[in-house]
């Protein structure tokens, strides 16, 4: 039996006419969309935006009730003449960060973990377990991006210097969590009703050309020229333009992580396993991919909705462009 949790004491069980859970690897946050029959216990409750919330839900692995949602009340609507109804958009704590602007100037040399702890420290947000991630960063300039902004930023820069995927999630404190960490690996194929491929050459890239630092009234210098599947594909080139690159070697390192043969994903329907998160690693006929979007539709049984892709496709998508 699904259970809500209001205001930190209140719990509701029976109300409930439909809960979905919605989460991309791109992402804010973690998002929950409630729909409840407002029964006059429910009014007494005087719920409104800003409240805490919490959902349980039976876990599918241990068959034990576990806490799969921790966060607020964002947007409450209602509607119906004689029986009313509510629908409660809700998210993760994740979105204050998202809606807050600051500046910072961060020095040469310290990671994404390190500059996490500081976001952590001066707006008091609670450290859960930040995982290192190792690769240290150039000088980098924040002037009003909002906090969730910089901290994206900073993983995905983490990532063009060579370093893993990480993905930030918060339930009471704020992690940092490495794509494909997961201690269990599901094995889709055993609870899927539906499995759909789409393969396309939707922004496939085959050359970069990579740009230097430019001088006032001067050319710019190109630092490289790559290729990669040109014999296949043709030629679909994309400019790279970076003053922090410094040689070819790392010129053609940041090449690596643009090319691109195009969209792959595979999307799954099926029977819910309501612990699997965007970043999760899964398996699917003997395949390791990872989740890119994941919609749970809680019940007996629930309902899940995931697309999939490979760590590479991820990477060149989400990790290596301009926004994430």
């Amino acid at each position: 039996m699904i259970s809500i949790i209001f205001k930190n004491k209140y719990k509701i069980e029976n109300l409930n006419e439909g809960i979905s859970l919605s989460e991309a690897i791109d992402g804010i946050a973690y998002n929950a969309t409630i729909n409840l029959i407002e029964t006059s216990e429910l009014r007494s409750l005087g719920l409104s935006k800003g409240n805490s919330i919490e959902i349980y839900d039976t876990d599918f692995e241990t068959k034990k009730m576990i806490r799969i949602f921790n966060g607020v009340i964002w947007e409450i609507s209602k509607s119906g003449k004689i029986i009313k109804h509510l629908t409660l958009i809700c998210k993760e704590r994740t979105i204050y960060l998202e809606e807050s602007e600051d500046e910072y100037l961060f020095p040469e040399g310290q990671t994404a973990t390190q500059r996490a702890k500081k976001y952590c420290d001066e707006w008091g947000i609670p450290i859960g377990d930040l995982s290192n991630t190792l690769i240290l960063l150039p000088k980098t300039v924040y002037r009003n991006n909002t906090i969730y902004d910089m901290m994206l930023k900073d993983l995905k820069e983490t990532a063009k210097k060579g370093g893993n995927l990480f993905k930030f999630r918060m339930k009471d404190k704020l992690d940092i969590v490495e794509l494909g960490s997961n201690k269990t690996i599901w094995k889709l194929e055993t609870i899927a009703e539906n499995i759909r491929q789409k393969s396309s050459l939707e922004g496939i890239i085959t050359q970069v050309k990579v740009l230097g630092k430019q001088e006032e009234n001067q050319k710019t210098p190109v630092v490289g020229i790559y290729k990669k599947n040109t014999e296949i594909y043709g030629t679909i080139q994309k400019i790279l333009q970076d003053e922090k690159i410094k040689n070819t070697t790392e010129a053609k390192n940041r090449a690596e992580t643009l090319f691109n043969a195009g969209e792959e994903s595979i999307g799954v329907s099926g029977i819910d396993i309501n612990t699997i998160r965007a970043g999760d690693k899964v398996s699917l006929n003997g395949v390791i991919l990872y989740v890119i979007d994941i919609t749970h539709t809680l019940g007996t049984p629930g309902k899940m909705d995931l697309n999939l892709s490979t760590i590479e496709h991820i990477r060149r998508r989400f990790y290596s462009g301009d926004n994430i």
